[in-house]
């Protein structure tokens, strides 16, 4: 399982980073989580273009994290490069009717008609992906927001928060992770319902013992502040703080 940071944003636009976006490659599929603004292309310098994603998660359906959806429909349609293969798309509930408002505002231009276009809504469900195991669980955000857990085949794990605040379920979410992608919006001077801080997700990933940190979705303020040492008051294991295309593999050991 490989993961590429590709945005590690926000919505207040950030020369340093691109809004909302993780790419992971599950066996020999591209599977994007969120996908903010710009998306299709802070991909192509991950080596994805957007007839190579074959699966896309949303954690939450605001614009920093689900705006390029459309983006990803309309380019799928421009020849000489239209799309033949199918995509999937995952999300929590209200995925549909939102998919739905953007058929009746851009009409044909992001209607498919050379693929085939499958929409899920996953909210606490599991799914298989060719033996990766992707669990969901709704976590505390304002208007409801996804985690997203992955499980591969030899039992390495990876989490992605999506935007949370600190809850048991979050907690649930990441018991034992190798990685936990997390979200770290504001400095713990900046408290902001909804959002983790450096303090809080610190305390996410030591009580679900989870071996690394990373945190992502950071607001401009946040590099004034050293968000490392602040974490490290409360989990001892390897914290980083995310930029973007930072790359993350996880690979099972091999006992001689």
């Amino acid at each position: 399982m490989e993961i590429t940071l590709v945005g590690t944003g926000t919505g207040t636009p950030s020369i340093r980073r691109n809004p909302a976006c993780i790419l992971f490659k599950l066996g020999n599929k591209n599977a994007v989580f969120d996908s903010g603004p710009g998306t299709i292309r802070s991909l192509l310098a991950a080596g994805v273009d957007y007839t190579n994603i074959d699966l896309v998660f949303y954690t939450h359906l605001h614009l920093d994290h689900v705006s390029d959806f459309s983006a990803i429909l309309f380019a799928a349609k421009i020849p000489p490069e239209t799309r033949k293969r199918p995509l999937r798309v995952y999300g929590p509930s209200g995925l549909k009717a939102y998919y739905k408002h953007i058929t009746e505002l851009y009409g044909d231009t992001v209607c498919p008609d050379s693929y085939k276009l499958l929409l899920e809504e996953i909210a606490n469900k599991d799914i298989d992906i060719d033996g990766f195991i992707v669990s969901t669980k709704t976590l505390e955000h304002h208007d409801g927001g996804m985690g997203y857990r992955v499980t591969e085949p030899g039992g390495k794990v990876a989490v992605y928060t999506g935007d949370t605040d600190y809850c048991e379920a979050a907690v649930g979410l990441s018991r034992n992770a190798d990685i936990l992608i997390a979200e770290c919006s504001f400095p713990d001077e900046i408290k902001m319902k909804g959002h983790l801080t450096p303090s809080s997700a610190a305390r996410l990933a030591s009580e679900a013992d989870v071996k690394k940190l990373v945190l992502v979705h950071m607001y401009p303020v946040c590099d004034s502040y050293d968000l490392i040492s602040c974490c490290k008051k409360t989990f001892a294991g390897e914290v980083i703080v995310g930029e973007d295309m930072m790359k993350f593999e996880l690979k099972q050991e091999v006992l001689l």
